[in-house]
C-alpha cells in the first residue's frame, strides 16, 4: 500500500504543477484517482501525508519547495546497472519534485545496492522509495525486495 500512496502523492504534485499551482476541487482529483483504481483510504492517506509534510493550506504546497538546485547528482555506472530505466526515471522524478532530498536519494541508492546485481524494476523502486519517503524503514526490513506490492500499479509514475 505504501508504494500506491507514493504514486498518488507523485500524481498530485504533477497535477498541481501542470495546473500552475492553482487550487482545484479535491473531489475532482479524487474521482480521477478512484477511476485509476485507488481506494478512498489510499487517496486520503496521500492527501494527509502531503498536508502534514508541507504543514500549510492546500493552495500553498509549492511555496515551501526549495529553489532550483545548483548541483546535479549523477548516477554512477554501477548504480545505473542496478536500476531499470523506469526505476531511474521514477527516482529522479521524486528528487526533481522535492519529495526526496539529497540525503534521502542516497538512502534509496544505498538500499538498492544491498540487493545484489539484478536490476531493480519500477515496482521495486516504488517500494524502496516509499519506505524512505513515508519514513517507515523499519517495516521495509521485513519485506523482501523480490516481493511486489499487494497490488501493483504502473499507471502513475
Amino acid at each position: 500500500m505504501r508504494n500506491r500512496i507514493l504514486e498518488i502523492v507523485v500524481f498530485l504534485i504533477d497535477y498541481m504543477q501542470s495546473h500552475n499551482n492553482t487550487p482545484s476541487d479535491s473531489d475532482d482529483v479524487s474521482s480521477v484517482l478512484e477511476a485509476e483504481g485507488y481506494s478512498d483510504d489510499e487517496i486520503s492517506s496521500a492527501y494527509s501525508w502531503l498536508l502534514q509534510r508541507y504543514d500549510s493550506a492546500p493552495e500553498q504546497y509549492f511555496s515551501d519547495f526549495p529553489p532550483a538546485r545548483t548541483s546535479v547528482r549523477i548516477l554512477t555506472q554501477s548504480e545505473r546497472t542496478q536500476l531499470s530505466a523506469e526505476a531511474q526515471g521514477f527516482l529522479l522524478k521524486l528528487f526533481h519534485v522535492s519529495l526526496i532530498d539529497s540525503e534521502q536519494l542516497e538512502m534509496v541508492l544505498e538500499r538498492v545496492s544491498t540487493f545484489g546485481p539484478s536490476a531493480v524494476d519500477l515496482d521495486q523502486m516504488k517500494l524502496i522509495a516509499s519506505s524512505v519517503v513515508l519514513d517507515d524503514l523499519d517495516d521495509f526490513d521485513s519485506v523482501s525486495i523480490s516481493q511486489h506490492a499487494e497490488t501493483s500499479s504502473l499507471r502513475i509514475n
